[in-house]
């Protein structure tokens, strides 16, 4: 089965697209480091076999967060550390969706970072309101909110999903377990952000495309069932906090003149297949590339970093539960079997000069 890469794609078309197309200069810099990622522009890593001595080079990665070949290693870590964190409780998960017609305020890297800014405020302001008012609750929330601003065809889609634990922190630190299935009523909290989001808008001076009818519409908050399982959660953490907005594994074919990508359709939860030409493809994807220094994964409440490991402690003390084990990965990070023996580890030896990495390129190329 072939395999596809964005960066292929890219090497192709993103000539033809620079000429046609305005890009800001964050989505010209991740356009660079993905067509850099994995080739001799980066370097070479050696790997080492400690049984048979085998060796093996690998070129170097970009790192950046929008390469969809990036960021395997620093997901597992990320969520083996998550792990740990999590509560013996209910879970909940809320999705705020913004209206299509806010879209616009993405059109440059300022005007989204304050509307992405804006967003969180919003959210946030919405959860902590409902969690102090509540009768039953009358404490502060947690919650970890992950950015999200595509669809399953990577049009524009900004959402914010929210992984809510099931209770508040009182003013005396009690903990007070919410025993509903769900967490608030879902009309309530979607008047509630939609007063939020555009107060914070006028606040930040964005001019807001349609304002009327905005405001009459209803605004999609969507509240699923409560997480009962801690397992459940953690696989919640994984799908949404680090997953990019398109996974190379949805790339069913190239060729010069379109793409086929396959997506689910949530309308009858069917997989299907949709295709897009290659310039098409790179505008929807630069679409979602976000502004330097908008962090699109943020802690809050009583998961704040500032005070989180206390309060988690003193939370974990009131239900008698330790934290969540951690499971065994099937293989150890940065650490892969040898493809010669089988049986022994390759380890890292360090990285080849770029200087030797030209070389070899070029005797390559001569002996071919």
């Amino acid at each position: 089965m072939a395999h596809y890469h964005l960066s292929d794609i890219l090497q192709t078309h993103y000539g033809h697209y620079q000429q046609h197309h305005r890009l800001s200069h964050q989505q010209r810099l991740v356009c660079q480091r993905i067509l850099a990622c994995r080739t001799a522009a980066l370097g070479q890593q050696q790997w080492q076999c400690d049984k048979c001595h085998y060796q093996q080079s690998v070129f170097c990665s970009c790192r950046d967060r929008h390469c969809p070949r990036c960021q395997g290693k620093q997901t597992q870590v990320w969520i083996d550390k998550q792990q740990q964190q999590v509560l013996q409780c209910r879970y909940f998960h809320l999705v705020f969706t913004l209206p299509h017609q806010l879209n616009h305020l993405t059109n440059s890297d300022e005007q989204a970072k304050q509307l992405y800014c804006a967003l969180f405020e919003a959210v946030w302001q919405t959860l902590s309101r409902f969690g102090m008012s509540r009768k039953h609750l009358q404490g502060q929330l947690g919650c970890t909110a992950v950015l999200h601003t595509w669809g399953q065809t990577l049009t524009q889609h900004i959402h914010l999903h929210c992984l809510i634990p099931g209770g508040v922190v009182t003013a005396q630190g009690q903990w007070r377990g919410v025993k509903s299935d769900y967490l608030f009523p879902v009309k309530a909290v979607s008047k509630a952000f939609k007063a939020k989001m555009l107060a914070s808008l006028r606040q930040r001076e964005l001019t807001v495309a349609q304002a009327d009818e905005l405001i009459k519409k209803d605004w999609c908050v969507y509240s699923k069932a409560c997480l009962y399982k801690a397992e459940t959660v953690v696989a919640y953490l994984g799908r949404y906090t680090r997953k990019g907005m398109l996974h190379e594994s949805r790339l069913k074919a190239v060729t010069k003149d379109k793409v086929s990508i396959s997506y689910t359709d949530y309308r009858d939860n069917q997989r299907k297949v949709i295709q897009l030409k290659p310039v098409e493809l790179i505008r929807r994807y630069l679409l979602h590339v976000l502004p330097k220094g908008v962090m699109r994964i943020r802690h809050l409440g009583f998961l704040a970093n500032s005070c989180r490991r206390k309060k988690l402690a003193n939370i974990r003390q009131q239900l008698c539960a330790q934290p969540v084990k951690k499971t065994k990965a099937a293989e150890p990070l940065g650490c892969w079997c040898c493809p010669q023996c089988e049986t022994g580890r390759l380890k890292f030896m360090g990285l080849v000069p770029l200087l030797k990495v030209v070389e070899r390129e070029a005797q390559l190329r001569l002996s071919g």
